[in-house]
């Protein structure tokens, strides 16, 4: 497989978990903070979907010769610099936002989940 082959699987996966996230049709914030269970599957698929975000940045980085950074958000800085992305910022709050579910996942706040599933996505 090649590198652009990789990219284009993971972008194929990127589209089928926003698709998944959709299918769950979340739209409303009163059942969404009733069931653990969609609360479960939407920080899951968010985070899925950051870590190929990431991956990709990697990759891009890669075949353009140029090593990581040591930041995942340092690494999107770099594909500004490129003119590959307009701006790392909305990408460096989708890191942070991974990094809040990662390490500090008991206090995840279901209305900003809600917010991102109906509003961002």
């Amino acid at each position: 497989m090649t590198i652009n082959g990789i990219i284009e699987k993971k972008l194929r996966l990127l589209e089928q978990k926003l698709s998944e996230i959709n299918d769950w049709q979340i739209t409303s914030y009163a059942e969404f903070s009733q069931s653990s269970l969609k609360i479960n599957a939407v920080e899951r698929a968010l985070t899925v979907c950051v870590e190929i975000m990431i991956d990709i940045s990697e990759r891009i980085l890669a075949i353009k010769k140029i090593p990581p950074k040591d930041t995942s958000v340092e690494n999107f800085k770099e594909l500004e610099r490129l003119k590959i992305i307009q701006s790392f910022e909305t990408y460096a709050d989708m890191i942070r936002f991974r990094n809040f579910i990662v390490h500090r996942y008991e206090t995840i706040d279901t209305q900003i989940l809600f917010a991102i599933v109906t509003k961002k996505l």
